[in-house]
Formats: C-alpha cells, structure tokens, sequence
C-alpha cells in the first residue's frame, strides 16, 4: 500500500484519522490498527508496547525503503512490523539496528534517502548510550 503513497496523501490520511478520533475511541478493529499504527509513525512513544517488544526481534527480518512518502519498515517473520518516517528518530534498540544493517536495506533503486537512511542507523548503532 506504501508504494502507491506519497508524503502529502500519509500526512493527509493522518490529519483525517485524527480528527476523526479526537473525540471518541476507535472501535472497529480495522480503526484500531489504522489509529495505532500511525500514532506510532508519527508521535512515537518511548512506553509503546512495540518499541518495548524489539528484544524478542531477532528473528530474520526484511528492512524496506518506501521512498515516495518517505517511511521505512522492518517486518519479522513472527509478524512484527515497525513503519518509521526516515527523518524521525525512534526508540530503536542497538541490537535491532545491528541487525538492520546486517540484513540491509532493501531499495528499488539507489537514492540519497536511503544512504542517508543508512548512515543515520549506522551512527546510531554505534554510539554508547
């Protein structure tokens, strides 16, 4: 579905979930995963149940650029997805950023985005925290 986005339709989409959503609870589970997974892309929370998760995320993964709009995303073979805006930091592990690097980044064609993308993980997969 990312490959048919570009920035401005996300950004869209998100204003439109918001605003549906700003006074009352999702309940439909479809509203539910669409309102959790772009909270998550765009206000990233330290606390999140996901970002917690990724100690158990060792299993091989796929780490792929979707560079219209400007998201990437690591999908596990258990299931786990993270969708992640490239200019945005996120509460990554250093493990699952070895390991992002290790796996790499999968791209249609070569673009400053992505080795910008790359460079930023790898910086930050080596610094001491």
């Amino acid at each position: 579905m990312l490959k048919r986005f570009d920035r401005d339709d996300l950004e869209k989409l998100w204003d439109l979930v918001k605003k549906r959503f700003r006074s009352t609870e999702p309940t439909v589970d479809k509203e539910k995963v669409l309102w959790v997974e772009l909270k998550r892309l765009f206000e990233p929370d330290d606390d999140d149940t996901l970002w917690k998760l990724q100690r158990y995320m060792h299993d091989p993964l796929k780490w792929r650029l979707y560079d219209t709009c400007g998201v990437h995303h690591v999908s596990t073979e258990r299931g786990h997805d993270i969708f992640m805006l490239v200019e945005k930091d996120y509460p990554l592990t250093r493990a699952l950023m070895t390991v992002m690097l290790a796996n790499k980044l999968q791209v249609d064609e070569s673009s400053e985005m992505a080795n910008e993308l790359l460079k930023k993980i790898f910086i930050l997969a080596n610094n001491p925290r």
